[in-house]
């Protein structure tokens, strides 16, 4: 849980003929604000300011990050940093202590105390702590007031602090979705004789994280402004090099060029406008690896830009660039900026002398939403124009076989017919299936690094893919639909022995055949041969659901069916065939992807940048997947059972083994990801989302065949109306579903 404190401190004002600093302390947690209380804490005594004047000038003797015409020489001599930096501390900790704090009666003020007091019992050790100081005046902004020991042993990691001006205003950011995921970073090095292979690397590094440097090294100003006007806008701006601010700390300046004289050093101000536009654009963060940035931080905010990091006074490279490595070590973690912050100031406090580690500080705007790594990014995704056209071509591709059907065997009853023998094929697409495809595009959508092992296992996708459609193509038990109207085939009668021993029948079962069933003495020419004939057969499927004698035509249809029968007649196959292909195609891919994407969350999770969401779209996908199970269990049950004998049902034959593998590692895996990705928040909620869809697949497979058969099957009157009706109800339902994840699921 993240909770925030909020000092507002005003200018000096005269109570009781005495010059006091009006303080209002504000607490808030998750929800809000939760507290506030106004009191008056004494100016900054002598003996700290002096104190603080001594950490400036002597810190600063070691800072070669100064703009060049302003460098000063160093003075000589040996300085105890420690000595100075704990002195500062006590001092600091001396002002803001009980006596320090006042009352409007000019009395002394316990209630910052106990309210700090009372806070510190409602967190724990694993919370953490964000703490804004907000005022106008330099010297305040530059104390170390991380250092203040009633704020500094709140959890284990300390607390960090940030500044801010008192006045600011909230910017709204419009994150517009990209085709290609990253966090877009402008980087410009000032000065390449201080050496900037370090901080190149430490960029460089966040490609594999998702970011996206563009690097400017000595740039002129013109080559600053083009690159500040990109139409894609930045994330974060990053300078190395020599800066300044003047006295009070209102205006920055930084020096991009060396060798371009006053041409190379730039203030704020004169990149107003371009700032602004890239500000209101995405631009997050702007961190200056360089010295003095205070002013900087001034009129960056002013712009409303959500968050600085700055150094207070004059920094070394040494440390500017080891606050870099640590900072953007935790950043793509995922730890918020502050946390990020702290945890790179704990890395200086070890390597560097006490007093170094207090330079770097965050400026940030109060209003400004929290920032963390993943937050800069937006769903990879298509413009709305072509997210519709592939829309439209995906609900064409979905919708095909049943069109086809309609439209090449001419009639709505040769539909029907179809649907209610192959509903598995014909209807489940386009009721359940464009709800996985869908599912699944968002689940892309948050993929921002596309990992070696997931572009592995999409191949993987692919490959599996092609070997069922190849066995599917190939294999006996071919559907009506795939024959055209006029198919046809003679097989001799030396090669009708083969087959009745191959599929279990026999030419008496055959010719016992009755006749209200089929009239079988056409079939049988003079020679023998047995002549196929869709025409004929198709019409005697109804008359065989009526009969109690199947055995015969069962046996005609496990021969009609083979597809070495048909194998050198391929001019008889039908236009609606490949209208299957795409729907198995679809089935099949889709499903076999989602291991990929379950696999991808498992074993890259850095590589998405909205967890929760991605999970939950993952689970809608496996939800329209495991709706297929019912409709496949119908065609093995009832189709398979009616057209080629209870023996010919094959519950693991084919790509059912295949699919009920699938469910099981999809199942187990999407189990694991939710505990070791989901936020505490998501995951009962995803939990029983995943439970509740497995429990009503389960349910479905048991007691939904039955449903199917009276909606769909062969036992329903006209499958037409429900499926239509099924679609109307289902898709305004899945839209509003879309449109509550879109605004509820976050990533916190």
């Amino acid at each position: 849980m993240t909770w925030k404190i909020s000092f507002k401190i005003g200018g000096r004002v005269q109570l009781n003929n005495t010059e006091v600093l009006p303080v209002t302390l504000a607490i808030y947690d998750q929800h809000g604000q939760i507290e506030e209380l106004v009191s008056f804490l004494s100016p900054l005594p002598k003996s700290l300011s002096n104190k603080f004047k001594d950490w400036q000038y002597y810190i600063g003797l070691q800072g070669d990050r100064k703009v060049i015409k302003n460098r000063e020489n160093r003075t000589s001599g040996v300085i105890n940093l420690t000595e100075l930096a704990n002195s500062l501390k006590a001092e600091l900790n001396k002002w803001l202590g009980r006596d320090g704090w006042v009352d409007e009666n000019g009395q002394p003020d316990p209630r910052v105390s106990l309210v700090l007091q009372k806070f510190r019992e409602k967190i724990t050790q694993k919370d953490e702590v964000q703490i804004i100081i907000q005022t106008e005046d330099r010297e305040l902004r530059g104390l170390p007031w991380q250092e203040w020991d009633t704020l500094a042993g709140y959890t284990s990691s300390g607390v960090e602090v940030a500044i801010s001006a008192t006045n600011f205003k909230r910017l709204t950011q419009k994150q517009t979705p990209q085709l290609k995921a990253t966090a877009r970073i402008l980087v410009v090095f000032g000065d390449e004789k201080l050496d900037f292979a370090e901080e190149i690397n430490f960029i460089k590094s966040l490609r594999q994280h998702g970011g996206d440097p563009h690097i400017l090294r000595e740039p002129t100003r013109k080559q600053l402004e083009e690159k500040l006007q990109d139409s894609q806008g930045w994330h974060i701006f990053f300078f190395a090099g020599h800066s300044e601010s003047d006295r009070n700390g209102r205006i920055g300046r930084i020096q991009i060029n060396p060798t371009d004289g006053k041409e190379g050093i730039i203030e704020i101000a004169e990149l107003k406008d371009l700032l602004t536009g890239a500000i209101q654009k995405r631009l997050q963060i702007a961190i200056f690896n360089s010295c003095d940035g205070l002013g900087l931080a001034n009129q960056l905010t002013e712009l409303s830009l959500p968050y600085c990091i700055v150094m207070r006074e004059r920094v070394e490279s040494t440390v500017a660039r080891e606050l870099l490595r640590h900072f953007l070590e935790a950043f793509v973690q995922d730890r918020s900026l502050f946390a990020a912050m702290n945890y790179a100031r704990q890395q200086l406090q070890k390597k560097f002398e006490p007093g170094k580690s207090w330079l770097p500080v965050i400026v940030a705007n109060p209003l400004a939403k929290e920032v963390t790594w993943n937050r800069l990014f937006s769903e990879r995704r298509l413009s709305w124009q072509w997210e519709i056209f592939l829309g439209i071509i995906a609900i064409a591709m979905l919708i095909c076989l049943p069109l086809g059907i309609l439209t090449e065997f001419n009639g709505r009853e040769t539909l029907t017919l179809y649907a209610q023998l192959y509903p598995h094929i014909i209807i489940y697409p386009s009721l359940f299936l464009w709800m996985s495809l869908f599912a699944a595009y968002r689940a892309h959508c948050m993929i921002r690094v596309q990992t070696r092992s997931f572009l592995i296992l999409t191949l993987v996708t692919i490959f599996i893919t092609l070997g069922a459609l190849f066995f599917e193509l190939n294999g006996d038990r071919m559907m009506f639909l795939e024959f055209n109207s006029q198919a046809m085939t003679t097989i001799k009668a030396e090669n009708l022995k083969t087959l009745y021993l191959d599929w279990g029948t026999s030419e008496s079962q055959i010719k016992s055949i009755p006749q209200d069933i089929f009239n079988i003495d056409q079939a049988f020419d003079d020679q023998g041969n047995l002549i196929i004939k869709k025409s004929e057969l198709e019409p005697a499927i109804k008359r065989l659901q009526k009969s109690n004698n199947r055995t015969g035509f069962q046996g005609l249809l496990r021969i009609a069916t083979s597809y070495q029968v048909w194998q050198q007649n391929h001019q008889y196959f039908s236009l609606s065939r490949w209208f299957y292909v795409l729907n198995f195609v679809s089935i099949v891919a889709c499903g076999v992807q989602l291991v990929a994407l379950v696999s991808n969350i498992i074993f890259a999770p850095d590589s998405i940048f909205n967890k929760n969401k991605y999970l939950t779209y993952l689970i809608i996908c496996e939800l329209g997947i495991l709706l297929w199970l019912p409709f496949q269990s119908y065609s093995i049950q009832h189709t398979k059972s009616l057209l080629f004998s209870y023996d010919f049902r094959g519950t693991l034959a084919g790509i059912n083994v295949i699919t009920y593998a699938i469910i099981a590692i999809l199942f187990f895996t999407t189990i694991s990801s939710i505990y070791k990705s989901a936020t505490q928040k998501y995951q009962p909620i995803l939990l029983s989302f995943l439970l509740g869809s497995l429990g009503f697949t389960v349910l479905s497979s048991i007691f939904g065949v039955s449903i199917i058969d009276h909606l769909f099957g062969m036992n329903s009157t006209n499958p037409l109306t429900p499926w239509f009706a099924s679609i109307v109800f289902f898709a305004p339902l899945f839209c509003l579903l879309v449109r509550w994840i879109d605004l509820r699921v976050g990533d916190d």
